[in-house]
């Protein structure tokens, strides 16, 4: 483990000894040696506890870790914190509050919640807000003195946001668990805690103060930084990783603001989090990306109007509020000049040709069948069909998914257009420009963007998949977070 006894102070040897001293008297249970874990299931051993807490007024240096656990599956009773973990550098303490209490408030250790009160005592630890606003619910009384680690990692500039990746930046590497859904299994209300229960839920407390004293001093670990160095990569390998992230993430031919496209790249690009954890850093690294990209023809510079006569002048505005396309033809103007012809000649009767070519700009991407309907619901253009009617929107995308023109994604309940169709357009296109060059849209693909550009970037903002386990929480079954 990540603590020796042997680190221990005088005072801290004789808290330890005080309270190992009870588990015949008041049945404070020592769940676990190094470092030491103690387990308050009764209101008596909590009370105890406590006593003894307050006879060492240094038992804390102003600040603990904080952290609370549910019992998921439990059918009475839904919602209600099962378990409070407090820690500092040196132990833990789960105070099984919902064993306790049984949400009767008048059982709640008066002592716990004069800690928890206390505006001088921080509790520290990821989304511990969101946490007290719980136990305000369920058990009567407001928190005082609540830090959110994240949000201190935000004001720093850190990317992480988690616990986990936070640990591994500034805490022991020890502490890291991997977390799966089996927590919804977990019975945090048990008097017996199976000892990787008790592992899971002291770590993440123990994690939150070592995240906190090292996150103030900029203390990041140097294992941490060290991947790249474990795994070094060239300027150019780099660049090439990036192109095919915005490859995959954005449209060709489509006008977008240079500033989305670095903030894409900055927080979406892994590497760069691990080995340039400012945002600041990662920001200034992908505009010089993007300027790399501009000059080597990956990416178009697009040159807005200014007011300014002068040349100079113009320049800075432009890099300003630069706007910058990938090559290529939008496949905005593909389905308006030729999105219709296609789809009929796949055997779809003209309206639903028309539909498809109203709403395939959406269906690039995997998206939620509900999130879809909605977007037609709200986009004027598109009248093809009865789009205010949510039935008949979701039946036809339930027709045309069983037609083969959309296709269901990975994740459930969501539709894409097919990718064969994708290509059949994009070829079909070439083939179209040739026989009718003149008679294609001519409308200034700026018009383009007027019709899918602010919708992709709202799609690219809203609809990203859950991606990342450790941001798990099994509360989020039921919205609690």
């Amino acid at each position: 483990m990540y603590n020796n006894i042997q680190t221990y102070s005088y005072t801290q040897r004789l808290l330890i000894d005080c309270l190992d001293k009870e588990k015949e008297k008041s049945k404070i249970q020592k769940v676990q040696d190094n470092p030491p874990v103690y387990q308050l299931a009764t209101k008596a051993a909590a009370d105890r506890c406590l006593d003894i807490l307050k006879r060492f007024p240094d038992w804390h240096t102003g600040f603990v870790g904080f952290d609370t656990e549910t019992t998921v599956y439990r059918k009475k009773d839904r919602q209600v914190v099962s378990m409070i973990q407090i820690a500092t550098r040196e132990l833990c303490f789960l105070f099984q509050v919902f064993r306790i209490t049984k949400i009767n408030n008048t059982k709640f250790p008066p002592l716990l919640q004069e800690i928890l009160t206390n505006q001088d005592v921080k509790k520290v630890g990821v989304n511990a807000s969101g946490d007290a606003g719980w136990i305000k619910k369920f058990y009567g009384f407001e928190m005082q003195g609540v830090i959110d680690l994240e949000k201190i990692a935000q004001q720093k500039g850190y990317a992480a946001r988690s616990l986990a990746e936070l640990t591994r930046m500034f805490g022991d590497p020890e502490l890291v668990l991997e977390k799966s859904r089996k927590i919804l299994k977990w019975n945090f209300d048990a008097a017996r805690l199976d000892p990787e229960i008790i592992r899971y839920a002291s770590s993440d407390a123990f994690a939150g103060i070592q995240v906190y004293e090292s996150i103030l001093k900029d203390k990041m670990n140097e294992d941490y930084l060290n991947y790249e160095k474990c795994h070094p990569m060239s300027e150019k390998e780099e660049d090439n990783e990036i192109y095919s992230l915005v490859l995959e993430s954005y449209p060709k031919g489509e006008n977008l603001r240079t500033k989305i496209v670095a903030n894409y790249i900055e927080n979406k690009y892994q590497r760069w989090i691990k080995t340039k954890p400012k945002t600041k850093d990662r920001h200034k690294a992908a505009l010089n990306v993007i300027d790399r990209f501009i000059k080597d023809g990956r990416l178009i510079k697009v040159l807005e109007n200014t007011n300014s006569n002068s040349d100079e002048q113009n320049e800075k505005e432009i890099s300003s509020t630069s706007m910058i396309r990938l090559p290529g033809v939008s496949f905005t103007k593909i389905l308006k000049d030729f999105g219709k012809e296609f789809f009929e000649s796949k055997g779809l009767s003209p309206q639903d040709s028309k539909f498809m070519t109203e709403i395939s700009s959406y269906c690039l991407k995997a998206i939620k069948k509900d999130s879809l309907a909605k977007n037609i619901a709200n986009n004027s253009k598109i009248t093809s069909l009865d789009r205010k009617n949510r039935d008949v929107v979701i039946n036809k995308l339930n027709e045309l998914n069983r037609k083969g023109a959309l296709m269901s994604g990975q994740k459930h309940n969501t539709l894409l257009l097919h990718p064969d169709w994708v290509i059949g357009l994009e070829d079909g296109y070439k083939k179209y420009k040739l026989t009718h060059g003149d008679e294609t849209s001519k409308e200034d693909d700026s018009n383009d963007e007027n019709l899918e550009g602010r919708g992709w970037e709202e799609y690219e903002q809203k609809f990203e998949p859950w991606q990342d386990i450790d941001n798990f929480d099994p509360n989020d079954v039921w919205g609690k977070n």
